[in-house]
């Protein structure tokens, strides 16, 4: 799969744009996270069933230095649980 983020510095807030994404295992979720320095902030949670989404990330952009994927549990984590299966840095 693909995925693009877009950011609007005035708004303050981000978008998660994926396509093609392999749908997680049974039970469980995709999650997306703020990286403010090494601290994962979570950021929501991606429909499990759909393969192409657009995600308003939840909360601020600004302070974080990039964005991370994980499959967590269906309902999410309040820290992650999994390695990241994808990391994106902040668009210029």
């Amino acid at each position: 799969g693909a995925g693009t983020l877009v950011v609007s510095a005035s708004r303050d807030r981000a978008v998660f744009m994926a396509s093609g994404m392999v749908r997680p295992p049974s039970g469980k979720v995709y999650q997306l996270w703020f990286d403010d320095g090494g601290t994962m902030r979570s950021a929501g949670l991606m429909d499990p069933g759909r393969t192409t989404q657009a995600v308003l990330m939840r909360g601020a952009v600004d302070g974080a230095s990039g964005v991370g994927i994980t499959v967590e549990p269906a309902g999410g984590s309040r820290q992650p649980t999994t390695t990241p299966v994808a990391l994106l840095g902040m668009p210029a």
